[in-house]
C-alpha cells in the first residue's frame, strides 16, 4: 500500500516547471515565465501527518525535465528509488518519455517510443545497470494507438497546467501512464487564494485548480487531484493534493532554486 501511495505523486503530483530559458507561451494562454536551465525545487510527500517522501525535480535543456522520487527511510518495508524523465515541445506536449525504478541491483522500468505522424506509441520493458548505462535488455511490450500527436506522459502531465494557470477554462488531453492510455482534465478557474506551507513563515499567494485522471497507473492508480501554483508570472507549484484509496496525499514544496524568486505572500 505504501508503494502505491509512493509513486502515484510521480504520475499526478500537480507540481510544474517547464522548459529551458523563459518560453513565450502563446494564443489561449496568459503570458507566463517558465522555468530557467538548472532550477530544481524539491517537494515533500505526506499521508497526513506521516511523511512518505521526496520528489526533487530538475529542468534541464532543450525542454527536458526529470524527476527523482525517494521513500522516507522510517517508512516500513518500502525503499523506493524512481527516476522520470520527459521531454517536452513549447506547449509542453510529450515528446520523449523513459522512467526506471531500482529493483535489487538492477534499475528496471519503461521507455515511449514514438511514430507521431502516425498517431502510434511504442511501449517498451528495459533493464538498465544504473541509471546512467546504456539498457542491457529491451523488449517490446505494446502499441498504443493514439487519439492525437499532442498528448501528456506521466511527468508532463505536471507541468502542462502552467499554460493555463491564470485563464478560466477546462481543458482535456490525451495521457499515457505507465503504458495504459486515457485523459486527463484540468478545471481553471481564475481562483486566487493563499496556502500554509512550512517552508515559509506567511501564506503563500496561489492559484487554485483542479481535476481528474481516467488513465491508470502502476497497480491501478487513477482519480482526482487538486494544484496550487504561486499567484505571479512565474507560476510555480507550490502545493498538490492527491486522493489515493487510503485518503489524500499532499505534495508540498520545502526549498527550491530559482534566481530573483521566493514565494509571493
Amino acid at each position: 500500500m505504501f508503494r502505491t501511495i509512493l509513486l502515484l505523486p510521480a504520475i499526478l503530483s500537480v507540481i510544474g516547471f517547464v522548459s529551458a530559458k523563459f518560453v513565450g507561451i502563446p494564443g489561449d494562454v496568459v503570458g507566463t515565465r517558465v522555468a530557467m536551465d538548472g532550477e530544481e525545487y524539491v517537494y515533500e510527500v505526506r499521508w497526513t501527518w506521516f511523511k512518505l517522501g521526496t520528489i526533487r525535480l530538475q529542468t534541464l535543456s532543450g525542454g527536458k525535465a526529470e524527476a527523482f522520487i525517494d521513500s522516507a527511510p522510517n517508512v516500513p518495508f518500502v525503499n523506493l528509488h524512481s527516476i522520470h524523465y520527459t521531454t517536452m515541445d513549447s506547449l509542453f506536449y510529450s515528446r520523449a518519455s523513459y522512467s526506471m525504478e531500482k529493483e535489487d541491483d538492477d534499475w528496471k522500468g519503461m521507455n515511449y517510443v514514438y511514430d507521431l505522424p502516425a498517431k502510434r506509441l511504442f511501449v517498451e520493458d528495459v533493464t538498465w545497470k544504473s541509471p546512467n548505462d546504456q539498457p542491457v535488455m529491451r523488449t517490446m511490450k505494446d502499441t498504443l494507438r493514439l487519439p492525437s500527436s499532442t498528448f501528456l506522459d506521466g511527468l508532463s502531465i505536471a507541468y502542462f497546467p502552467r499554460r493555463f494557470i491564470h485563464a478560466d477554462s477546462t481543458v482535456t488531453m490525451p495521457t499515457v501512464l505507465y503504458g495504459k492510455l486515457g485523459e486527463t482534465t484540468f478545471f481553471f478557474r481564475d481562483k486566487h487564494t493563499t496556502e500554509s506551507i512550512d517552508a515559509v513563515e506567511n501564506p503563500v499567494r496561489v492559484i487554485e485548480f483542479d481535476g481528474y485522471t481516467t488513465a491508470v497507473g502502476i497497480y491501478g492508480m487513477t482519480g482526482e487531484f487538486t494544484g496550487w501554483f504561486s499567484d505571479d508570472d512565474a507560476a510555480v507549484p507550490i502545493r498538490g493534493k492527491l486522493k489515493v484509496l487510503v485518503g489524500n496525499v499532499t505534495v508540498e514544496l520545502v526549498s527550491w532554486h530559482r534566481t530573483g524568486w521566493n514565494p509571493p505572500q
